[in-house]
């Protein structure tokens, strides 16, 4: 799992990078947060879930802040 960082190791899943790369774009075009922008552990740990759940990375912005706005 996910140590105490706030980043997520790449080694973890192939393709997670550039999922979390996309989920970030998505998050910041829909005004969900703003740059520089730094997950905590729990917000880790739910994105590695929505990747493995093969949610989009649209649907995991929706699903990590859509219900907090």
């Amino acid at each position: 799992m996910f140590d105490e960082s706030k980043h997520i190791s790449l080694t973890h899943e192939p393709g997670l990078d550039q999922w979390t790369h996309a989920w970030y774009d998505e998050a910041v075009q829909a005004e969900f947060i703003h740059p520089p922008y730094h997950p905590d552990t729990a917000t880790l740990k739910c994105l590695r879930d929505y990747f493995d759940a093969g949610l989009s990375p649209a649907e995991a912005a929706q699903a990590c802040f859509g219900r907090k706005h």
